[in-house]
């Protein structure tokens, strides 16, 4: 275990990143550790590292190649003293629960992380604790697959059984159209059942190893189920929200996860009843860490974290107050001829934040990820109806004028 001496280092994995969520998720974690007289490690593989990606602000980064547990065992062996390891990033996760494993210090289970990370393992822990999933298979090809439609009605979801940000998720509505969604997709992958309603997600931190949950957040997506918004707190009334609290709770409980933030989706069915769908042992993407603290005035979640992690008191949270939100550019296809008023909204006070992917020149595709949005604007208010004409008012003043990709520029 560290010295009383060591005790002020914090090692971050996974410490570059090209996006604009992520560069302010490690910049508030950053100085939020930095306010607690925390000596800051950061730690990204050698190819992050040689490519000029944003870094973050730390007192030294070092290369680590974090997906070889051997290579976590040995970076844990040559650099004594770590006294908390962290991630902001889904990739990173289960590194950071080798990592803490081998420093001796507080972290989770390297299983329950797995268990977490692959989508098949959790619906399978969380189906036997008693809560409502959809049915599901993994599948090694499309014959499988076909078995599983076969047996089950539609419509169906197939998807990669460890992905991230929507990549390779495809609604299946009919049986003839399997082929061609299997075909881009490494196998084993998995095939499951479409839950009809509306989709939030519940943000929170492990404190003394339960699940405190902090906010509901409610989803916008658009084709291909890629993310385009979110809104906090979510317009649920206070019998679903406290239904769906206690069933986060619940189960991330069940997935034998202690420590960490935390960000897990659900929807509410038609009818009202609450259906559990990933879980994740990081902080929500997209910016949906600045809605939970913007909403809770004074409220640091990473400072939160490193607390509990340290074993420093942790005082309850603020009270929520007021809301905010975040929506994405998704643009194109075409060509960028022009782009106007984007320089007045990065000045704009009643704005958060606002990040814009794409410049005159630029070609655009189709948005198949969430990494393919072409930027963010987030914004505060009283409440939801002030963050909607606020967003929409700065997204007015924004012009990306498009050509045919053949047109000249």
């Amino acid at each position: 275990m560290p010295t009383p001496a060591e005790r002020d280092t914090v090692l971050v994995v996974g410490s570059t990143t090209p996006s604009p969520h992520g560069q302010d998720q490690l910049t508030r974690l950053a100085a939020q550790a930095r306010a607690r007289g925390l000596r800051l490690v950061g730690a990204d593989t050698a190819r992050a590292l040689e490519a000029g990606v944003w870094r973050m602000p730390a007192d030294v980064t070092l290369p680590l190649e974090y997906a070889d547990p051997d290579a976590c065992r040995k970076f844990a062996a040559a650099h004594p003293g770590v006294a908390a390891v962290v991630t902001v990033k889904e990739g990173c996760v289960l590194a950071v629960a080798h990592l803490a494993r081998a420093f001796e210090v507080a972290g989770n289970d390297p299983e329950a992380v797995r268990t977490v990370r692959t989508k098949d393992l959790c619906r399978a822990v969380l189906a036997e604790a008693g809560f409502p999933q959809p049915g599901f298979a993994v599948a090694a090809g499309r014959e499988e697959a076909a078995r599983f439609l076969a047996a089950t009605e539609g419509p169906w979801i197939v998807k990669p059984r460890d992905g991230m940000g929507s990549a390779g998720v495809s609604l299946v509505r009919a049986r003839s159209e399997l082929e061609a969604v299997v075909a881009q997709l490494e196998r084993p992958f998995l095939v499951e059942e479409f839950v009809e309603g509306a989709e939030y997600s519940a943000e929170g931190v492990m404190v003394g190893g339960k699940p405190r949950i902090l906010a509901l957040t409610a989803k916008r997506t658009g084709a291909g189920f890629v993310e385009t918004g979110h809104r906090t707190p979510a317009p649920l009334d206070a019998v679903t929200a406290a239904a769906a609290r206690d069933a986060v709770a619940g189960a991330v409980t069940a997935t034998g996860l202690t420590h960490g933030v935390l960000h897990a989706e659900f929807w509410v069915t038609p009818a009202g009843a609450i259906v559990l769908g990933e879980i994740h042992a990081r902080p929500g993407g997209d910016f949906i860490h600045a809605l939970v603290e913007e909403t809770h005035p004074g409220f640091e979640l990473y400072g939160t974290l490193l607390d509990d992690l340290l074993g420093r008191p942790v005082p309850e949270p603020p009270v929520s107050r007021g809301a905010a939100g975040a929506d994405f550019l998704v643009l194109g296809p075409g060509r960028v001829a022009s782009v106007t008023g984007w320089e007045a909204l990065t000045t704009d006070p009643a704005l958060v934040a606002a990040y814009l992917s794409v410049r005159e020149g630029d070609v655009l595709t189709e948005v198949a990820s969430s990494a393919d949005r072409h930027g963010v604007l987030v914004a505060t208010g009283p409440d939801l109806a002030a963050v909607d004409a606020t967003l929409s008012a700065a997204k007015a003043r924004l012009d990306v004028r498009l050509t045919d990709v053949g047109e000249a520029p």
